[in-house]
């Protein structure tokens, strides 16, 4: 179960996702326009939120402030809002039929199988522009500037569709792949934005000097979150996971089989928590450990 702080924290970045959209489409009155928000809405539910967690438990850690004195308007809330609908762009697409083809997310249908093929890849292409259009408004200029280039390079080539592009290549060309060649895939996929949210939340509070010290720990923590991925859809259900879940031999576990990428798992959120630990943050704490120990 998780612990009260994680559940407001979750809650106050829904609620902010919610407001942002319904500003968004205020002006909407085309009947065509309304069906699709419903879509990208369906789109962004749910989910854990871990990513913009981390960004904003950082920038509270770096600016010693409490979740309220946070308001809606804060640039950490359109940080995290970016963050947020960046990351169900990526789920959308990835779970189209020309890629993973899957059918089940969060026990609930994907969107490309719910709204129909072309609305998905519509829908996502919309919440990647979104994302750049919400990190424009944060106040400051060259903040904006920066975050904008960095998030470019977590989406575009340097990060998700460089991924996306050598998992293709990599399926059809499966005796090429190796551990280390996969653990840069994984790096790709889910460290990008999980080292962004951590990044750019120290970044965000105004403490540039501290970047450099927690570069690793987001990559550590991004390419832990991919290894317990492998390991529930090597160990765990559909049904008890609420995503689709099958063997592929590009896995990690196939590379190192599953004592040692439990092992590997729990070196790294050793190594994690050590990054942290001059923090003194039990949030922090919690979400290391919880990326170790989830079981969805």
């Amino acid at each position: 179960m998780l612990p009260n702080w994680y559940s407001e924290y979750k809650d106050f970045i829904e609620q902010s996702i919610d407001t942002y959209f319904k500003n968004y489409f205020r002006e909407n009155t085309s009947e065509v326009l309304k069906w699709f928000e419903e879509i990208v809405i369906y789109g962004t539910r749910w989910g854990k939120k871990i990513r913009s967690i981390l960004a904003l438990e950082f920038y509270l850690s770096f600016t010693k402030q409490e979740l309220s004195d946070i308001v809606f308007d804060d640039d950490i809330i359109k940080y995290c809002i970016a963050l947020e609908i960046v990351h169900a762009f990526s789920l959308i697409h990835d779970d189209l039929p020309c890629m993973d083809d899957d059918t089940l997310r969060r026990w609930e249908l994907t969107v490309w199988k719910k709204y129909w093929e072309a609305n998905a890849v519509l829908a996502g292409d919309l919440l990647s522009a979104l994302a750049f259009e919400i990190i424009s408004d944060i106040s400051d200029a060259k903040i904006s500037q920066k975050l904008s280039k960095l998030l470019s390079h977590a989406i575009w080539f340097y990060g998700m569709v460089w991924w996306q592009i050598e998992d293709i290549y990599f399926e059809h060309n499966e005796e090429k792949l190796t551990k280390e060649l996969l653990e840069t895939l994984h790096n790709k996929k889910t460290w990008a934005l999980i080292e962004a949210s951590v990044l750019w939340g120290i970044l965000l509070a105004d403490k540039h000097e501290e970047i450099k010290n927690y570069s690793d720990f987001g990559k550590k923590l991004g390419l832990a979150f991919q290894i317990k991925d492998d390991l529930l859809d090597v160990e765990w259900t559909a049904e008890e996971t609420g995503k689709s879940v099958w063997w592929e031999e590009k896995w990690f576990v196939h590379f190192v089989w599953l004592e040692q990428a439990k092992s590997d798992l729990s070196n790294l959120i050793s190594d994690c928590l050590y990054a942290i630990k001059n923090l003194d943050s039990e949030k922090l704490d919690f979400i290391v450990h919880y990326v170790g120990e989830r079981r969805k």
